[in-house]
């Protein structure tokens, strides 16, 4: 065995069915000009499955959730309600009938028609087989957006809104956005800042307000979807109606789109809307997204930014990529950040930036910023950067810098051990040493200077641009450590080595200097294309050192640097834009943007020529330009898909001239920089493709000219076909009178399917260091679930043929792959080892996994690990049996979208491997997992049930009492037949969380349990605003359990009876009734009602079921019931805890999916769990607030229930109670 090494992605268990994460690679600098050989820069650094996965580099995946599509369409795209809910309905059918454990996270139909589930992987296969699921996806954990480094320098925005015009359309059009709805989904926003209006204190203002109008918190606090973020870790979203930020992004991203005090944002007029999908800290997952889009959507936003997104993830088919593009077709302007993926190479962009329809964003930096300077002996301002951790720089006196080396010489830089002489060491003592950046890491660079005696240490660029250098490391840095730009720094250290040295004065002040990079992509900006060749970003917008809002609690004020800042310019822009013009349509939004864009040279060598489309799609928007815009040109960006070298097409754009005079455009074609290469190994080229288009056209007032195009693809010599591109220009008039618009085009020139997928770990000279894939093992991990190590930091270790694995946690098969490019399938099959070594009989296919990525850097790779469990004839889940095997993983390449041919296949076969379970003391637990659902009060914790159950809305809502239970009781039966939440409200007021739940829920009708005692009509009237309301009542709680009964039920094979004095026994029922589509009627203990044994005698059921013991319902009484029935059968316990659990054990399967637990105290949360349960074929079991009660544990026990979900705060069932459940080993 190998020692171990860090770096590795964890992946999802390949227990039948494995969940993956994409990774990206690592970009090196840039040289700076072309060489002869027309290469501008190395790029290199530094038949289908339904069950897809989707990759982002490095983010996690839900365990165990998993989006599944149905086949049809959502609303938006033309399907009914009718028909969405038959899929679904045929869906659970089908996975009932193959005795599948699922639990139905949420339900998805306007805007994307599906579900999202929690499931075991291994019974994906099952859930894929059904006639009604089009594809099956991982719910994926979405990384909160952090700055990249080196961006904590103060640049006004107005810099930055200046680059776009925003400024003009300002002052000189008039527009600020008045009247348009701006939707930020994020972190959400702190409207206390004066900047939004608030009253600029913390906590001071109540939300909403007139700016910050819309909005809601999806998640909570203290919610974290990233399970390696280890004790903060806390799936759960806690809803609420306050989407304050607590983390600072979102109100960044918002105050760049709309701030208006001390900083103006694009739109300073604009109306926001604050849709939070992050904790105070961590991440969240893409389902949440989801429901945040979805109420962007019921709040009428006209435009909505997502400045977050997953990774790599460049799959279109992804649904929160498919959702932002139903969002678009209903007419909202989707703005999305495309990534800060930059240093991770080619095919970095990721969902929903990707959506066909959402407008993907790119990064500009900005063009100014404020720095600290110094000032040298000429009397020059020179800004710096400061590093960290190390002892501040001075702020007066004098030092001397010194430099023992010629800038761009490998020795400049200073790394590896010993780097200096002792000659040179004499000249360093004392005095501050100039370093030059590359080869090595800042601290180590930082480390030699100290070591050699230097005062101070002074890092300057190997490039142009701006970054604050992290130095940390052990033992840290004990000098002040600054870095200078390149120019400054090559000129003081020519200076330095010419003379005795440098004086240079330190002053503390700082100045606004011109950022060299400013106006160029930024660093960290990310690549396309796409996984299937389609080119994006769409354009382009400042995103590079953002000076913007921050919350109060904090800072007012921030600078940040992300393409998260470049999404709400955009989305200022389309709020402008709307303002101007409030018939614009989404299309036509996006086309002016792209038409009226700027092209920008190329950031690693502004000389040379354009940067690349598929970074910069159609460049950089200019606002003014779009909104006085009389010409479009369609498609703004012409996708030519694969075109392999030397092969043309003919493309046409159609140019639209809206003005009321005859326009003549002059025509011309300008290339841009091309890449070739793999994802991780390319550089940047001079490759131009051939355009032949027409050099002048004409299109008449009012009128439209189609112009072809035919386009030939480049070749490099001796290298890939290249990605490439370029921009066609159409100008109309002269000189300063002139307009231009532009169309890019785009296309991949290698084809796909030569493509190496499977490839071996290299180092940077392109020697293999590991050939690739393999098998490992665990060698260090904090933090696992089931045999997957979550942990950042874990290692592996390789093993050698004939390894023998124990299966304990830290022991079993990881499979170690390398990916150079993306993959559109891989499966792994597992056979039983020959004598001899070779493949014998098959034991059956572990995975089959869709839509992989490639991994980050040349020696990256992904771990996979596998329990060593397969899928029996009956669909269980069993251990291999002891022994050897050889694992065959097959991947299928993936194909441009404009591909018809089959697509090709990579395979490998392991080494022989063996699995020992026989001794492992991992995994033979069978325990339930324990989730909970929680509002502030009954109110909200309803409400939010509810909308975790219905996320995509519900046709039909039942509200009931929360203060009084008689007329509720039979309520709960009746909402889980039909498959509809219960909501909760006031005698006399509706609460603000019910209205919440309502909005998000969008009824069509609404059903009022009990007459005017229990709910007022002042309720029923308020609840009439948001759907049709019927009111379901009798003249007593007997009377209207009757007409809960008659308004669905004509007969019944099965009637529930309870006691009408009290609530436990009626609740505990209800979920066993909802899922037999049973009634529940209502007695006296000692008298049957003349109404119920009417409705008795009408439904002439097969078996009444009485609940409780004789005391809550009498023997006369049931006996009397029976005169109706075939049988009476009585459920009951010595007491409430003991009859819910016996109906439990009546009535729900062994092993079961699980439970719904709530207290046994109080009747509201109970009430609005048992529908719930029902939809799910899951019991209602009740406890004590502060102890787990035995017939409980018992009924938990018997059904061995894989999942217990705890309805209500900790008030109602206590910490020492979830504790104890999740302790309960079943025998």
């Amino acid at each position: 065995m190998s020692s171990a090494w860090p770096g590795g992605r964890p992946r999802r268990t390949l227990s039948a069915i494995a969940v993956l994460s994409l990774t990206g690679a690592v970009l090196a600098p840039l040289s700076a000009a072309a060489d002869d050989d027309a290469l501008v820069a190395p790029g290199s650094p530094a038949p289908e499955s339904k069950i897809q996965t989707v990759q982002g580099s490095g983010t996690q995946v839900v365990p165990g959730a998993y989006f599944v599509q149905l086949a049809g369409p959502s609303t938006v795209l033309g399907g009914s309600m009718d028909s969405i809910e038959s899929q679904r309905d045929r869906f659970l059918a089908d996975v009932a009938d193959a005795g599948v454990e699922l639990e139905v996270r949420s339900e998805f139909g306007s805007l994307w028609n599906g579900l999202s589930v929690s499931a075991e992987e291994d019974s994906l296969p099952q859930l894929a087989s059904s006639d009604a699921v089009e594809a099956i996806f991982p719910v994926g954990v979405v990384d909160a957006p952090e700055e990249p480094e080196g961006t904590q320098v103060d640049p006004e925005l107005f810099t930055a809104i200046s680059m776009t015009g925003a400024d003009i359309v300002q002052s000189e059009l008039g527009y600020d956005g008045t009247g348009v709805k701006v939707g930020i989904i994020d972190t959400g926003i702190d409207y206390d800042h004066p900047d939004f209006g608030g009253n600029g204190s913390p906590d001071s203002t109540t939300f909403p307000t007139e700016r910050v109008a819309f909005g809601y918190d999806f998640v909570g606090d203290d919610y974290n979807a990233d399970p390696s973020a280890g004790e903060a870790y806390q799936p759960k979203p806690f809803p609420d109606e306050d989407p304050d930020d607590c983390q600072g992004h979102g109100t960044h991203v918002a105050g760049i789109t709309g701030a208006s005090g001390e900083v103006t944002g694009v739109a300073p007029g604009v109306t926001l809307g604050a849709y939070r999908v992050f904790g105070c800290e961590g991440s969240t997952d893409s389902d949440i997204m989801l429901h945040a889009m979805e109420q962007t959507l019921a709040d009428d936003m006209d435009v909505v930014n997502l400045s977050i997104g997953s990774a790599f993830s460049a799959w279109k088919e992804y649904p929160t990529a498919q959702a932002t593009d139903a969002l678009a077709r209903e007419g909202v302007i989707v703005v999305a950040s495309i990534g800060n993926s930059g240093a991770n190479g080619l095919h970095s962009v990721g969902a929903p930036g990707v959506g066909e329809d959402t407008i993907g964003v790119g990064s500009v930096d900005n063009t100014f910023y404020d720095a600290i300077v110094f000032v040298d002996e000429e009397g020059n301002d020179v800004p710096f950067s400061v590093g960290s951790p190390a002892p501040v720089p001075p702020t007066s006196g004098e030092d001397t810098l010194v430099a023992v080396h010629e800038p761009g010489t490998t020795e400049a830089q200073a790394c590896g051990a010993d780097p200096f002489t002792a000659e040179e060491q004499a000249v360093i003592e004392g005095n501050w040493v100039l370093i030059q950046r590359g080869t090595c890491s800042f601290y180590e660079k930082a480390r030699n200077g100290q070591a050699a005696g230097a005062a101070g240490v002074m890092l300057y660029n190997n490039v142009a641009g701006t970054i604050n250098p992290s130095v940390a490391g052990d033992p840290p840095i004990e000098v002040p450590v600054v870095m200078v730009g390149q120019a400054d720094g090559e000129r003081l250290a020519a200076d330095a080595l010419a003379t005795d040295g440098h004086t240079v004065t330190w002053t503390g002040e700082e100045a606004s200097v011109p950022n060299p990079n400013g106006g160029l992509i930024s660093s960290f900006s990310s690549i396309g294309t796409m996984a299937d060749t389609t080119f994006k970003p769409d354009l382009t917008a400042p995103g590079g050192l953002i000076y913007s809002t921050y919350p109060l609690e904090t800072q007012p004020y921030a600078t940040l640097s992300g393409t998260s800042m470049a999404a709400p310019h955009v989305a200022g822009a389309a709020a402008l834009m709307l303002e101007a013009d409030p018939d614009l349509g989404v299309e036509e939004a996006k086309l002016r943007l792209q038409n009226s864009s700027i092209q920008l040279p190329f950031n690693g060598a502004p000389d040379v020529g354009l940067e690349i489309v598929h970074r910069q799609g159609t460049g950089m928007i200019q606002i003014d330009d779009s909104i006085l815009a009389q010409t479009t040109i369609e498609p703004g960006l012409v996708q030519l898909g694969q075109q392999l070298s030397g092969e043309s097409s003919t493309q046409s754009v159609t140019v639209t001239n809206t003005s009321d005079t005859e326009q003549v455009y002059a025509v011309e074609h300008i290339p841009a920089v091309a890449t070739s290469g793999t994802a991780n190994v390319f550089g940047y080229y001079l490759a131009p493709a051939e355009v032949e288009v027409a050099s002048s056209v004409t299109v008449p007032a009012g009128g439209s000219v189609e112009v072809p195009m035919t386009i030939t693809s480049p070749a490099v010599e001796g290298e890939m076909g290249p990605i490439f591109g370029g921009y066609v220009t159409f100008t109309s008039g002269e000189g300063e009178e002139a307009d231009t618009y532009t169309v890019a085009y785009g296309g991949q020139a290698a084809d796909l399917q030569e493509t190496e997928v499977l490839a071996d770990q290299i180092d940077a000279d392109g020697n293999v260091t590991q050939e690739m894939p393999a098998m490992g093992v665990v060698a260090e991990c904090g933090l696992f679930l089931g045999y997957e190590c979550v942990e950042e930091g874990g290692t592996y270790s390789y093993v050698d043929e004939g390894y023998v694995y124990s299966m304990e946690q830290d022991d079993a098969p990881q499979v170690l792959v390398h990916f150079e490019h993306q993959a559109r399938r891989m499966e792994w099959e597992v056979f039983a080892a020959a004598d001899d070594g070779s493949k014998g009989e098959s034991v059956g296919t572990v995975a089959e996994l869709d839509y992989l990525a490639r991994s980050a850097t040349r020696n990256g790779f992904s771990a996979y690990p596998w329990d060593g469990m397969m899928l029996d004839e009956n669909g269980a889940k069993v251990r291999v049996p002891d022994g050897d095997y050889i694992l065959e993983l097959t991947v299928t390449k993936a194909k441009a979208w404009n591909d018809d041919r089959e697509a090709q296949t990579e395979t490998w076969d392991s080494p022989v491997f063996g699995i020992a379970f026989e001794g492992s003391d991992y995994g033979n637990e069978d325990r339930a997992s324990v989730e909970r659902t929680l509002g502030q009060d009954r109110y909200s914790t309803a409400s939010e049930l509810a909308v975790e159950a219905f996320p995509q809305g519900a046709e039909t809502v039942y509200v009931a009492s929360g203060q009084a239970f008689p007329d509720a009781l039979a309520g709960g039966a009746l909402a889980g037949s039909v498959e509809a939440p219960v909501l909760l409200t006031q005698p006399d007021a509706l609460p603000d969380a019910t209205r919440m739940a309502l909005q998000q829920l969008g009824p069509d009708s609404i059903v009022v349990l009990g007459g005017d005692g229990a709910v007022d009509d002042d309720v029923v009237t308020a609840l009439g605003e948001y759907a049709e309301t019927e009111r379901l009542a009798g003249s007593n709680r007997y009377e209207t359990a009757v007409q809960v009964s008659q308004s669905h039920a004509e007969n019944a094979d099965v009637v529930f009876l309870a006691s009408g004095r009290d609530y436990p026994d009626a609740l505990a029922a209800a979920a066993a009734a909802g899922m037999e589509d049973a009634s529940v009627l209502l007695t006296r203990p000692d008298l049957l009602p003349g109404a119920t044994s009417e409705e008795l005698a009408r439904l002439s059921p097969e078996t009444v079921y009485v609940i409780g013991g004789d005391a809550a319902v009498s023997d006369d009484v049931a006996g009397a019931a029976g005169a109706s029935a075939g049988e009476v059968v009585r459920l009951g316990g010595t007491n409430r805890y003991g009859t819910a659990a016996a109906v439990a054990g009546e009535f729900f399967p062994t092993p079961g999916p699980g439970a719904f637990l709530a207290t046994g105290t109080e009747f509201p949360d109970a009430l609005a769990a048992a529908p719930v349960a029902a939809m799910n074929n899951m019991a209602v079991l009740l406890t004590k607030p502060e102890m787990l009660p035995a017939d409980t544990v018992e009924a938990m026990t018997q059904m061995r229930a894989q999942l217990v979900h705890i309805v209500g705060g900790y008030g109602a069932v206590s910490l020492e109670v979830q504790e104890t459940l999740e302790a309960v080993v079943y025998p």
